[in-house]
């Protein structure tokens, strides 16, 4: 649905613009959204909540196995920090729910492109990456219909 390529460390301030790029793209405005640590950046998520999409972003790394603590009950504490209530919000069964979607939707497509379509980058410059980025992603879509039995029409058909 989107893509795109940047030089920071992590994601923050990067996801009003990906949002922006699913909505040119579709025409729809998700109703909910998760994101990894890396996008928590509460102006950001403000834009975001402002469109009507409720998100569900990480606040740290949880270590593997490690048992959640229980959801919490009742009203949220007034005096809770932004990252806190989110961190809060994810802990409810809801938060939970919306965020472990990200192994079946977000992370499997990660996966696939980094080992699949393109394990590294062979080109230099961020306008050349951005390209063949692009063209991974283009690829493993293409890929993913084919798959499923989705006819692509023939170059042939579109010149004509």
């Amino acid at each position: 649905m989107a893509q795109e390529v940047g030089q920071s460390a992590n994601d923050a301030r990067q996801l009003t613009p990906i949002v922006e790029q699913v909505e040119a793209n579709t025409g729809l405005v998700a109703e909910e959204l998760s994101a990894d640590s890396g996008y928590l950046c509460q102006e950001d998520i403000e834009k975001v909540e402002d469109k009507g999409v409720e998100c569900f972003i990480a606040t740290g790394r949880s270590k593997h196995g490690e048992e959640a603590p229980p959801a919490p009950r009742g009203r949220p504490p007034a005096d809770l920090s932004f990252k806190e209530r989110m961190k809060r919000k994810l802990l409810t069964k809801r938060g939970r729910k919306a965020y472990a979607r990200r192994k079946v939707t977000a992370e499997p497509v990660i996966g696939q492109v980094k080992n699949g379509v393109l394990p590294r980058f062979s080109l230099r410059g961020l306008s050349k990456v951005r390209g063949e980025f692009s063209l991974a992603c283009t690829v493993h879509n293409l890929k993913k219909l084919w798959k499923q039995g989705w006819e692509l029409p023939s170059l042939a058909t579109q010149a004509a």
